[in-house]
C-alpha cells in the first residue's frame, strides 16, 4: 500500500539516521512531493550543509521562513561566516524582509563568528525595524557582546530588556564568568535567584567556577545548600567537589565524594583532580590504583591526573604502569593522554622516550607542543627547545601563550649573548596579541630578568596593567640569580605596599635568596611570614623552607620540619634532605635518610640516587655504590646520562677506575659532565697519559669543550709532573678554544711548575693572571715554595693569604715553620698519600 503524504512528512520528522533521512527523500520525490523547509532543516540536523543548500537553490523565490532554516543550517555546523554572507543575500539583495528569527539566527552566526562588527550593523537594524523588545533576539545579542568582549554594550542590552527568561539571564551571567568579572557574576545570581526566575541546571553550572575562583569557603557552602535544596545534588556531585578543592577546603570535598552512592568516572576522575590541584600526588596515585583493584572504568581525564601525579613524585615505575593501562585501554590516540605522557617520562630523566612518543603523535596540537619544548627547557636543552619552536612555526598551529611562556624560559637558559632569540619572540608575542596576557608578560619579565636585561624587564612590569604576585615572583628571580638580596626583599617590600598578597612562588623565592646568602636570621623571618600567611603548609614551600636551613647549615632545624606531624613527605623532600646532609658533610647521615625513604616505602627517583652516589663517593663507600648501583640495573636507568655521570665519579673515587670505563662506555647520550667525570676519574687516580690521551679524542670529535675539561686535564698533569703538556693544553684553552683562564686554572699551572722547581715561570704565571688571585693561587705557590725550601718565595706568599683571609688562623701557624724551611738539619720527605676501605 503506498504512503499517504501526510505518512511521509511523518517519517521525515522521524529519521534517526542520514541513510533513511536519503531513502524518505527519495521517496518524497518520486511521489511528486517537495517539502522544502522540512528537508532543509533535517538535513542541517545531520549536519550535511551541503545537501541543505542543494534544496535551498532549487527553491525559485525563497521565502523568510527557508531563508530563516539555510542560515540555522550553516550556523549548526559552524558555518558561521556562510550564515552571514546568506542574510546579507536575503536582507540586501532579495529584500527579504528579516523576522525575529532571522534576528536571532543571524545574531548566533556572529557570536559564533566572533564578529562584532557585523553584529553592530545587526543591532541597528534590530532597532530600525522594532524587534529590540523580543525576549530572544535581545538575547542573542547579550550573547553576541558577551562572547565578542564588550560587556558594558551587553550589559546596557541586558538591563533595558522589559522582561527576562532563565536563558537570558544565563547568558549574562556566564558572560561575566568567562571574562573573570567573577564577583560581579554572582552578585547578578543573586539578583536572578530574588527576581523570581526558575534556576536551572545551567544557571549551577555557570555559577560554580565563579565561586570556585572568588575562592570563599561560605559561598561554597551556601551554593552547595542551594544545589542540595533544588533537587540537582545526584547531577552535581563533581562540580562540587571541583568547586570546593579549588576554594581549599579538600575535607568538604572528600565528603561530597563519600556521600556519591554511585559513582562514575566522572566522579573518580574529579576526586584525583582535586587531590593533584591541592598538591596530594600520592593520594592520586592510591585512588588511581583503587579504581583499578575494584574494576572501576578510567576515563582519560583520571589517566591524565595519575601521569601528573607520577611526573611530580618521580615514580618512574608507577608512570610506566599507567601507560601500560592506556595502551591496553585504547588511550594512546587521546592526545591529553599522549601529552601527559610526554610530560611524566621527560620529568622523569627518560627525554629520549619522551622525544619518541611525541614523533608518534599523529595530531599534535599547540598543548603537545608546547609540553615537548617544556620538556627540553626542563633537562636544560635550550637549544633544542628554541629548534622545536621553529618547527611548530613552519606548521599550521600558530603558537599560544602557553607556547610562549615554555619556549621563552629557554631563552632565558641560552644566555645574555642570544638574547635576540628571546626579543624575536617578545616580538611575536606583541603580533599576536598575547604580550598582555598575564602567563605571557610574566614569563618576558623572567626572561630578560634572567638574562640581566632589567631595563626591558622593568618596562614590560611596568606595562602590566594588573600586577599580581607571579609578576613580582618573576621579576625577583632575576635578582635572586645575580645575588641581589637587597634588591629582592625590596621588591617584597613595594609588593606588600601596593597591596598585593604573596602567593606560595613569593616565599619560595624569598627563602632562595635567604638561602644564596646563608642569611638563617632573614630566614627564620621569612619562616614566620609564610605561617602568617597560611603558606607553610604548601609543599613547594615547605621544600624551600627545609632546603633553606640545610644551605644555612641549620640541619637541626630542616629535620625538625621534615619530621614535623602533618608534614607530607613525599620524593622530594627526601631528596632535599639526602641533598642537605651532602652539602653539610654528612655523607653518612644521607645513606641512612636514603634507607629510611625505602623502609617508609618511597619511591627514589634519578635525583635520589645522583644525590646516594655522590655520598658512597665521598666516604669511597663501594659496597654502598654498588648496592645502588645493582638497584639501577634493575630499574633500567644506568643508560641514563646524569646516573651514568654519577657512577663514573663513585668508582674512581673508590678506585676501581676499570668500573669507572665500563660505566662510562654505557651512557648513550654522553655530554660535557660525561666526558669531564672520566677525565676527572683519571686524574684523581693518577693516571695521567689516560686523561691526556682522552682529551686528545675529545678534541679529535670536536666536541666543545668547556673550562671544567681543561682543568681536569691541568689537574692530572699537575700530580704526574707533565709540565711540557700542562704548558700546551693551557695554551689550547687560551688561543685554539678561546676559554679564559679562572682562578683554579692558574693554581694548577703555578702548582705544576712550582713542584718542577721552574719559580721564574710559576712567577711569571702570576704576573699575567687575567683574574685576581684568589687563596687557591697564593696556596700553590706557598706549598711548592717550601718543597723547594725558597724562603723568600714562601713569604711572599703567605703574606698575600694573610691579606685575603687575615682570619684564618692557620696562616698564621705557617709562619713559625717557615723559619725551619733552610734548615739543614731538616730532612725534607716525601709523605706519602693515604686511602681507606670500607671493613
Amino acid at each position: 500500500m503506498p504512503l499517504t503524504s501526510t505518512a511521509l512528512l511523518r517519517i521525515l520528522r522521524e529519521c534517526k539516521t542520514l541513510r533513511h533521512l536519503l531513502q524518505v527523500h527519495c521517496k518524497l520525490t518520486v511521489s511528486g512531493l517537495k517539502p522544502h523547509n522540512q528537508l532543509l532543516n533535517a538535513y542541517s540536523l545531520f549536519q550535511r550543509p551541503n545537501l541543505s543548500r542543494t534544496i535551498f537553490d532549487s527553491v525559485q523565490n525563497p521565502g523568510v521562513v527557508i531563508c530563516n532554516s539555510m542560515i540555522r543550517g550553516y550556523t549548526r555546523s559552524g558555518l558561521h561566516r556562510e550564515a552571514l554572507e546568506l542574510f546579507h543575500y536575503m536582507s540586501e539583495e532579495k529584500c527579504i524582509v528579516p523576522d525575529k528569527y532571522s534576528f536571532t539566527f543571524a545574531l548566533k552566526a556572529c557570536t559564533g563568528a566572533l564578529d562584532l562588527e557585523r553584529g553592530l550593523g545587526i543591532h541597528e537594524m534590530v532597532s530600525e525595524m522594532g524587534f529590540e523588545s523580543d525576549v530572544y533576539v535581545r538575547t542573542g545579542l547579550v550573547e553576541m557582546y558577551c562572547k565578542g568582549g564588550d560587556l558594558v554594550r551587553a550589559r546596557e542590552v541586558f538591563d533595558e530588556m522589559p522582561e527576562r527568561d532563565v536563558v537570558t539571564w544565563n547568558v549574562m551571567v556566564s558572560g561575566l564568568v568567562q571574562s573573570g568579572c567573577f564577583g560581579e557574576a554572582l552578585r547578578l545570581f543573586r539578583d536572578m535567584c530574588l527576581s523570581g526566575v526558575e534556576i536551572d541546571h545551567v544557571s549551577l553550572y555557570n555559577v560554580i567556577p565563579a565561586v570556585s575562583k572568588v575562592g570563599s569557603k561560605d559561598l561554597c557552602r551556601c551554593l552547595h545548600g542551594f544545589v542540595v535544596k533544588k533537587g540537582f545534588a545526584s547531577g552535581f556531585s563533581s562540580g562540587l567537589v571541583d568547586m570546593y578543592c579549588k576554594c581549599e577546603d579538600l575535607y568538604a570535598a572528600e565528603c561530597v565524594f563519600d556521600d556519591v552512592w554511585s559513582k562514575d568516572d566522572s566522579s573518580w576522575g574529579t576526586m584525583m583532580a582535586a587531590y593533584a590541584h591541592n598538591g596530594l600526588f600520592n593520594k592520586v596515585l592510591e585512588l588511581f590504583d583503587v579504581m583499578r583493584n575494584y574494576d572501576v572504568r578510567i576515563n582519560k581525564v583520571a589517566v591524565v591526573s595519575a601521569l601528573q601525579a607520577a611526573a611530580y613524585v618521580g615514580d618512574l615505575e608507577k608512570g610506566i604502569a599507567i601507560h601500560e593501562f592506556a595502551v591496553q585501554h585504547g588511550m594512546m590516540d587521546e592526545v591529553s593522554v599522549a601529552t601527559s605522557l610526554v610530560s611524566m617520562y621527560s620529568k622523569c630523566g627518560e627525554l629520549e622516550i619522551a622525544g619518541e612518543l611525541f614523533t608518534n603523535i599523529k595530531d599534535r596540537d599547540v598543548v603537545t607542543w608546547s609540553a615537548m619544548i617544556a620538556s627540553f627547557e626542563l633537562t636544560c636543552h635550550h637549544e633544542d627547545a628554541l629548534s622545536l619552536f621553529r618547527d611548530m612555526m613552519r606548521t599550521d598551529i600558530k603558537p599560544n601563550a602557553v607556547a610562549l611562556t615554555s619556549v621563552l624560559p629557554a631563552c632565558a637558559g641560552i644566555g645574555i649573548a642570544d638574547s635576540r632569540l628571546g626579543k624575536s619572540v617578545h616580538c611575536y608575542a606583541i603580533k599576536a596579541d598575547i604580550e598582555s596576557e598575564l602567563a605571557t608578560a610574566t614569563a618576558i619579565i623572567s626572561m630578560y630578568a634572567k638574562n640581566g636585561l632589567f631595563s626591558p624587564a622593568l618596562k614590560a612590569f611596568e606595562r602590566l596593567p594588573i600586577k599580581d604576585a607571579v609578576a613580582y615572583n618573576a621579576l625577583a628571580q632575576g635578582y635572586i640569580q645575580i645575588g641581589e638580596a637587597s634588591k629582592t626583599f625590596n621588591l617584597y617590600n613595594k609588593m606588600k605596599l601596593q597591596g598585593v598578597c604573596p602567593d606560595s612562588g613569593t616565599m619560595v623565592g624569598l627563602l632562595q635568596t635567604c638561602a644564596l646568602c646563608n642569611d638563617y636570621d632573614q630566614g627564620s623571618c621569612v619562616y614566620g611570614q609564610t605561617i602568617k600567611h597560611g603558606l607553610d603548609s604548601e609543599c613547594h614551600v615547605a621544600h624551600a623552607l627545609i632546603d633553606m636551613f640545610t644551605k644555612c647549615h641549620a640541619l637541626a632545624a630542616a629535620k625538625s620540619l621534615f619530621d614535623k606531624c602533618g608534614f607530607e613527605k613525599s620524593t622530594v623532600s627526601w631528596n632535599i634532605m639526602i641533598n642537605g646532609y651532602l652539602i653539610n658533610g654528612q655523607a653518612e647521615e644521607a645513606i641512612a635518610t636514603f634507607r629510611q625513604m625505602k623502609n617508609e616505602n618511597f619511591q627514589p627517583n634519578i635525583v635520589t640516587f645522583v644525590n646516594i652516589l655522590h655520598a658512597a663517593a665521598q666516604l669511597a663507600a663501594l659496597r654502598d655504590g654498588m648496592s645502588v648501583h645493582a638497584r639501577l640495573i634493575r630499574f633500567g636507568y644506568c643508560s641514563h646520562t646524569a646516573i651514568g655521570n654519577s657512577l663514573v665519579d663513585m668508582y674512581a673515587k673508590c678506585g676501581i677506575i676499570e668500573s669507572s670505563e665500563r660505566c662510562f662506555g654505557e651512557i648513550i647520550n654522553k655530554d660535557m659532565d660525561s666526558w669531564n667525570a672520566m677525565l676527572s676519574a683519571y686524574a684523581v687516580n693518577g693516571l695521567a697519559s689516560s686523561a691526556v690521551s682522552l682529551f686528545l679524542f675529545m678534541q679529535e670529535k670536536e666536541l666543545r669543550l668547556d673550562s671544567v675539561c681543561f682543568l681536569s686535564v691541568l689537574s692530572a698533569c699537575r700530580h704526574a709532573g707533565l709540565v711540557e703538556e700542562g704548558k700546551r693544553v693551557f695554551k689550547d684553552m687560551e688561543e685554539r678554544h678561546k676559554i679564559e683562564a679562572e682562578a683554579e686554572h692558574y693554581a694548577c699551572m703555578i702548582d705544576l711548575f712550582g713542584k718542577a722547581g721552574l719559580f721564574g715561570e710559576a712567577v711569571e704565571m702570576v704576573r699575567r693572571m687575567r683574574v685576581r688571585a684568589n687563596v687557591g693561587v697564593w696556596g700553590a705557590l706557598l706549598s711548592c715554595s717550601r718543597m723547594h725550601c725558597n724562603l723568600w718565595l714562601s713569604n711572599a706568599a703567605l703574606c698575600q693569604l694573610v691579606k685575603i683571609e687575615p682570619l684564618n688562623p692557620s696562616h698564621y701557624s705557617q709562619e713559625g715553620r717557615l723559619g725551619d724551611v733552610n734548615d739543614g738539619s731538616i730532612i725534607k720527605k716525601n709523605i706519602p698519600a693515604c686511602s681507606w676501605i670500607q671493613v
